[in-house]
C-alpha cells in the first residue's frame, strides 16, 4: 500500500440489492388490488348508471353485495346418502343375493315390488347365490 492513499473502505460501499421473491410478490399483490378495485369501481359505475336508466324507465332494481352467509359455497362430496352402486349382499327386496349381483334399482320397471320370480331371473341372466 502506498501511504498518503486512502485505502478502500467496504464498510461504506454500498451495492445495490435486488428485491427479494417475497418482495417481488408483495408488491405485484399490492399491485393486483389496486387493479381489482379500478376494476369493480369503474364496473359499478356502469351498473349504477344501468340502474338509474332502469328506474327513469319506471322500474325498480338495486344492486346489493352479497353477505357472507348467503354467499356461494363452495361444493362438497355427498356423505352416505349415495346409493350403493357396487350392489353387495341380498337384495332389500328380494332378500336373497344374485350371481351377478343386484340391488333394488333392478326392481324398478316393477309397479309392485316383489322379488324375482325364477323367469326373470334367468330372463336377466342372474342367478340365486348360495
Amino acid at each position: 500500500m502506498i501511504e498518503g492513499d486512502e485505502s478502500m473502505d467496504f464498510e461504506d460501499f454500498t451495492v445495490a440489492k435486488e428485491p427479494t421473491t417475497i418482495e417481488k410478490i408483495k408488491k405485484l399483490d399490492d399491485e393486483r388490488a389496486k387493479l381489482l378495485e379500478s376494476a369493480k369501481s369503474d364496473a359499478l359505475a356502469r351498473a349504477e348508471e344501468a340502474i338509474n336508466e332502469l328506474t327513469a324507465l319506471g322500474f325498480e332494481y338495486e344492486l346489493v353485495e352479497p353477505t357472507r352467509a348467503t354467499a356461494r359455497k363452495p361444493r362438497t362430496a355427498r356423505k352416505g346418502s349415495a346409493s350403493d352402486h357396487h350392489p353387495k349382499g341380498a337384495c332389500p327386496i328380494c332378500e336373497y343375493a344374485t350371481s351377478p349381483p343386484h340391488d333394488k334399482r333392478s326392481h324398478r320397471s316393477q309397479t309392485r315390488k316383489k322379488p324375482f320370480t325364477d323367469a326373470e331371473l334367468a330372463a336377466k341372466g342372474m342367478t340365486i347365490a348360495a
